[in-house]
């Protein structure tokens, strides 16, 4: 238990400057027929693969899919608008089921088990989960919270685009991320991926060093 108070718990409420307005990255729309084959090309390179959705609510079960991410490279992420029609939306979905159901893949997430039952209601089973960062915080920092946001300022020193600047705050009148312009909306999901991806690696060299690792991959990541 010594070993969870290693880290200074004021590292939650560092505030960072770099941003994606200062910071490099390639975030790419992937829309047209050329550009999802290029992604379907990079995605059978890829064994480690970060993976996202966009929806219009926090239920699985009664939420649709508005988009889904794919990030594999520090900087890079790709991100794959869905159709509200549902009918477009499986055929949408036929080019990436291949690889979101390949059992070598790893794919990694932040809370990625909602993520596993958005696919779900698509038919699209993901085989395995090889790393949740939310869960890996949740192991080596137990009393603190989980949010994406708070682990990118605290292991990347990067503040993430708020959630509030694409539909408002929580309140009655919050917008859906289907109303949100595709440009702006690809922005916020591909550096959710993106910071996910890089987040994982660090967090995995932690897990080790506490020596929680067994906890994580014989527990928690298969419950």
């Amino acid at each position: 238990a010594s070993k969870f108070k290693e880290e200074p718990k004021t590292e939650e409420y560092r505030i960072s400057d770099r941003n994606i307005h200062n910071t490099p990255h390639d975030y790419r729309l992937v829309i047209s027929p050329e550009e999802i084959k290029q992604l379907q090309e990079e995605l059978k390179k890829h064994d480690v693969i970060s993976f996202d959705t966009e929806t219009t609510g926090i239920d699985p079960t009664q939420a649709e899919l508005v988009g889904i991410s794919f990030a594999f490279e520090k900087g890079k992420a790709f991100y794959v608008p869905i159709d509200a029609d549902q009918t477009v939306a499986m055929k949408q979905l036929e080019h990436f089921a291949p690889f979101l159901q390949d059992e070598h893949k790893k794919f990694i997430g932040q809370n990625i088990k909602f993520d596993i039952l958005m696919m779900m209601q698509y038919g699209i089973r993901i085989p395995s989960v090889d790393f949740d960062t939310m869960i890996a915080h949740y192991l080596l920092e137990p009393d603190l919270r989980h949010k994406l946001d708070i682990l990118s300022e605290t292991y990347l020193d990067y503040k993430m685009v708020p959630i509030e600047e694409l539909i408002g705050k929580k309140s009655t009148g919050q917008g859906s991320m289907r109303d949100v312009p595709l440009e702006k909306i690809k922005e916020y999901a591909a550096e959710d991926a993106d910071v996910v991806f890089q987040i994982a690696p660090v967090l995995g060299q932690k897990i080790k060093e506490f020596d929680v690792e067994s906890v994580l991959r014989k527990i928690e990541l298969p419950l």
